[in-house]
């Protein structure tokens, strides 16, 4: 949807924005411009070329609201609404949102089809779709998902993208860009340090990888980076049948909500820091702190919450009735449920055991843990307890255990389950200012609800676990996540320190015939008693796996 050049040769088949001016690059989805087009212009690659593929750029992160007459007339048609709005707070503007998604999504649709149609083997996918940016069930008989992931801090990136495309379902990769870049033109080549990280994100959650680098402005290929992308092409293929088909075992649940995304997020499929950062933030924390972690959205965990042991809700704004039904459903049933942020507790405020007692706002406060504390500053619900609900740790006004404090989260017993609250905005702000403090305060009240995950491991903390089984095969992966990646002002670093003697307790119903460190083939020694394998892994460069069989 994102065609300068069609737009401009053909400004009827642009973009109408709300201020009534014809876009100079953005193509509408009600236009000729798919079947004069772009369908010709692939048919004459598959015809001439022997293309088999293709990934098509500038797609939903590209999408904006179309006042376009053919879009106006479909959504009056389909919807009856007459008055056609144009403010966030005009009636209608929901619905009208909605239209022009299902209007991308049937476009994508269209194309696709008539490609399969014309031939059966031709694989196809619209970057980015049914991803983060696009967090939907998938309705586009697309051949599979991908997205080039951000430039700077890509590990972490890799980390969350990973997680929102690995439970849709489909075959999917990621792509990395091979350099950062300072916004002026100035282009860094990563080195492969920086690349198998990236990658090790992407292959341990089962997916394809992928590295991006441009070609010179000839149109050439920059034959010095061959030995580089040589390289971390051997670093992959070494774990290939470690991770490949890959399906993670479910520990942690964290929910990327797509009701929420819906109804809040100010792009229609794109990046949106309001819904992703606290997500982003949340996911990190429970990372670092060597957590399992799966992103699920509604319509995969609704199916699937009873396998989970812990479900996570990070600071959403909204949710269904009827997902609210089946989040309580679990909990009663004997699930653990942590709700995280203002907004989201105040949802659950009778299942929690706390009473409101004044309205949300922004404010500055302290949460205290292990005799220390940290500011954290964003959205608080002040509450009261009952006298049923138990306290978890504390939060003060002032930078000073002197002052008077209020409980910083809250657990409660719920049928045969827990449900527990944190009162206040803390994804967003690790995201920002990544602070142990809010790491260790989150994953003690993690383990109190989820004491006896699959795996423990400890020795250092810079280590990223996915847990995964393999056909009959436990795979645990383990990622070295030491180096300045999320340092924005250092563009390339050449190496990092390794990881040396992991203590690694993993829970097992019956003894191993086989334990293995990979790609490194290394037999390693353990013990097994009532329940519990126990081994040590001397030394992580950058990314290994546990393999038992």
């Amino acid at each position: 949807v994102l065609d300068y050049e069609a737009a401009k040769k053909h400004p009827e088949w642009a973009v109408i924005n709300k201020d009534g001016k014809v876009s100079e690059t953005n193509i509408s989805v009600m236009s000729p411009y798919v079947d004069q087009l772009l369908i010709p212009q692939f048919k004459e690659l598959i015809d001439n070329y022997g293309i088999d593929g293709a990934w098509v750029d500038g797609e939903c992160w590209a999408l904006g609201l179309d006042y376009s007459k053919n879009m106006l007339d479909a959504f009056q048609k389909e919807t009856g609404i007459a008055n056609v709005p144009y403010n966030l707070k005009d009636s209608g503007m929901q619905e009208f949102r909605t239209f022009n998604r299902n209007s991308f999504r049937k476009y994508v649709a269209h194309y696709v089809d008539k490609l399969h149609k014309y031939k059966p083997n031709f694989q196809i996918t619209s970057n980015w779709a049914f991803s983060s940016l696009m967090p939907v069930p998938i309705d586009v008989n697309i051949d599979f998902i991908s997205g080039d992931f951000d430039p700077n801090n890509s590990l972490y990136s890799g980390l969350f993208e990973s997680r929102c495309i690995a439970s849709q379902g489909k075959p999917w990769d990621l792509m990395v860009w091979s350099f950062t870049h300072d916004g002026e033109g100035s282009f860094v080549h990563k080195s492969p340090v920086q690349l198998k990280q990236a990658a090790a994100a992407v292959i341990s959650m089962g997916g394809g990888f992928q590295v991006y680098s441009t070609q010179n402005r000839d149109a050439s290929i920059k034959p010095w980076l061959l030995g580089l992308l040589k390289d971390v092409g051997n670093f992959c293929r070494e774990r290939q049948p470690f991770c490949q088909y890959a399906k993670p075992v479910p520990q942690i649940a964290l929910l990327y909500s797509t009701a929420n995304f819906e109804k809040n997020s100010p792009s229609l499929y794109s990046s949106s820091e309001k819904i992703s950062d606290p997500l982003k933030g949340m996911l990190n924390l429970l990372l670092d702190s060597q957590n399992t972690v799966e992103i699920l959205m509604e319509h995969h965990l609704e199916k699937r919450i009873n396998e989970y042991p812990l479900v996570v809700i990070p600071e959403v704004q909204f949710l269904t009735s009827e997902f609210k039904n089946v989040l309580l459903q679990y909990v009663n049933n004997g699930g653990n449920l942590l709700i995280v942020g203002a907004e989201a507790t105040a949802m659950f405020s009778d299942q929690l055991g706390v009473e409101i007692i004044d309205t949300v706002s922004i404010a500055n406060k302290n949460i205290a843990w292990e005799k220390d504390l940290a500011g954290v500053r964003g959205l608080y619900q002040p509450i009261k307890l009952r006298s049923t609900t138990e306290s978890f740790g504390k939060i003060f006004n002032e930078p000073d255990f002197r002052f008077a404090s209020s409980p910083a989260a809250t657990i409660n017993t719920y049928g045969k389950g827990k449900i527990a609250g944190v009162y206040f905005s803390i994804g967003k702000n690790y995201l920002r200012m990544n602070n142990p403090i809010y790491r260790n305060f989150i994953n003690a009240l993690v383990r109190k609800l989820f004491p006896n995950p699959k795996v423990e491991i400890k020795g250092n903390e810079n280590v990223v676990l996915t847990v995964n089984q393999l056909e009959n095969k436990l795979a645990i992966n383990m990622i070295n996540l030491s180096g300045p990646h999320a340092n924005t002002r250092i563009a390339r670093y050449d190496s990092i320190p390794s990881i040396d003697s992991l203590e690694v307790k993993i829970k097992m119903d019956n003894r191993p015939t086989k334990v293995t460190l990979q790609p490194e083939n290394i037999s390693l020694r353990y013990s097994f008693q009532n329940g519990e394998l126990k081994t040590t892994v001397d030394k992580i460069d950058i990314h290994s796996i546990i393999v038992i069989e």
